[in-house]
């Protein structure tokens, strides 16, 4: 590279690097947030759980529920169990609704995760919370909306949580503090590939 390009880019990275610290000066509460992670790309959980080993390594405590989930433990679960038993965690290990396709069985299964989240929600010693799928309990009406944003609301203000799942009602995106969709735009899946330990599950 000649120095002209040389100076050119050190100029735009001087420029560049004022206008990142002038959002860090300018970020300056302290608080909890509420993260959504949404859209019918792949990896929505995957991030969640992501975030979730980053608290714990700060020393963070943390809790997760799993909603609409299959009956076969996902490796970030198993490893949980093994690694991490302090994390408080909850699935309704019921498998999926087109699965079981009993209303009556997954609304009770519902309340009853709820009641395990809600508790979550309550506990000011969690950093921490991932609501794993809880986007489908209010699209399927297991859970109620204005139950489930009030809860949200009145979590203790230091305390972060995590919802991903497809299809996020237009008021819990309009609560969310960060919003992420994520666009399906290719999927091994669709093309025949089998679903692999270790990469999918």
């Amino acid at each position: 590279m000649d120095e002209q390009k040389k100076q050119n880019h050190a100029e735009r990275m001087k420029r560049k690097k004022a206008v990142v610290d002038a959002g860090i000066d300018k970020a300056q509460i302290e608080r909890g947030i509420l993260i959504l992670i949404t859209g019918n790309g792949k990896g929505k959980s995957t991030s969640a759980f992501g975030t979730l080993y980053r608290a714990l390594g700060h020393g963070q405590q943390a809790g997760v529920v799993q909603f609409i989930k299959g009956t076969q433990a996902s490796g970030e679960v198993i490893y949980l169990q093994q690694h991490a038993p302090q994390v408080r965690y909850h699935a309704m290990a019921t498998g999926f609704t087109w699965n079981t396709q009993d209303w009556d069985k997954d609304k009770a299964a519902a309340d009853e995760a709820w009641a395990h989240a809600r508790g979550m929600l309550a506990d000011a010693s969690l950093s921490l919370v991932v609501l794993d799928e809880l986007t489908y309990m209010l699209k399927y009406n297991y859970l109620s909306l204005d139950e489930v944003l009030q809860a949200l609301r009145e979590r203790p203000a230091q305390q972060s949580v995590i919802v991903t799942g497809r299809a996020a009602k237009p008021e819990l995106i309009e609560l969310a503090d960060t919003v992420s969709e994520i666009r399906d735009v290719k999927h091994a899946y669709n093309a025949g590939v089998k679903g692999q330990a270790g990469v999918d599950f």
